[in-house]
This record gives C-alpha cells, structure tokens and sequence, in this order.
C-alpha cells in the first residue's frame, strides 16, 4: 500500500513536470563555423600561406615520381632484370622519403589546425551560450558529434553564432 502511495505521488509530480515548457533543444555545426566565419577564414588562410607552398611541392614530386613508375612500365620489356631492379630500388629510395618528409610536414600541419582551431572554439562557445541563453535553450548540440540522424532546420544556430564571431571579429 505504500508502495502505491509513493507511485501515485511520483506520478502527480511527474504529470505536473511535463506540464511545465519543456526547455527548446538546438544544435550547432562547428565544421561550419570553423570553415565560414571571419576567425575561421582566417586560419585558413594562415595555413594556406604555411603550407600552401610545401603543398605545391609534394604534388610535383608525387607527379615526378608517378612518371618515373610509368616509365619504368613502358620501357620494362626493353630492359634487363638488372635495370629494372636498380630503377624499381631508386623509385622506392624516392618514395621512401617522400613519405617521411610529407609524413612530417602533415604532423605539423595537423597540429596547426588544432591550434588555430581552439582559437576559433572559445570564442564559438561563448557566442552559443549567449545565445542559449538567450533564447532560454536547454540543450545544445554539436551537429556531428551529437549522433543525431535528423534535426529540423529552425533548430540549427550555426549562423547566428557565426554572426556573433564575426561581429567580435571586427
């Protein structure tokens, strides 16, 4: 009989809960707002300065090399094992250390993107929980983070916080 007292007042308590507004949910795309806000534009040229030449030059060394392996096949037949051996071991020795040097500079540029990342991130939060406030939003998610498979559009705050960055960044 208790046990029936306690669940009926549960209830009641639980009835008069969802009575109440139920917090407004919305989500944010940070993809998004690193790629098209001003902050964020901003590190993307930072790193297209950096990086953008090293870039240029492993892609003509990434042609120069498949050009050589296309060579090496073209003319395989007219050459003797011996050849085709000492040219296979020097287009490795080439790979081999494009790899390294690409390997390395792709390490540094990632850690780069982190950086200027969490340069863009902190000032991001702020604009989202001014703007929850605001809005006296519940919860907020971060779009492909969050596991959701739909969401309505007019829950998607991502350009009123990529306005808010952009004004802070005047």
């Amino acid at each position: 009989m208790k046990q029936l007292a306690v669940f009926v007042a549960a209830l009641a308590m639980t009835g008069h809960c969802l009575a109440a507004e139920a917090p407004s949910i919305g989500y944010v795309d940070m993809q998004q707002v690193l790629q098209e806000s001003k902050l964020g534009k901003q590190a993307q040229e930072k790193l297209k300065e950096k990086f953008g030449p090293k870039s240029e030059e492993f892609a003509k060394e990434e042609k120069a090399i498949a050009q050589q392996k296309q060579a090496l096949e073209r003319d395989k037949p007219l050459m003797s094992k011996e050849q085709i051996k000492k040219k296979e071991d020097e287009i490795q020795k080439k790979i081999d250390t494009f790899q390294k040097t690409a390997g390395g500079t792709q390490q540094e540029l990632q850690k780069e993107q982190q950086k200027l990342a969490q340069a863009i991130v902190g000032p991001a939060q702020e604009a989202v929980q001014a703007l929850s406030k605001e809005r006296k939003m519940g919860m907020v998610f971060e779009r492909s983070q969050a596991g959701i498979i739909y969401t309505d559009s007019a829950l998607d705050l991502t350009k009123e916080v990529i306005k808010r960055l952009d004004e802070k960044a005047k």
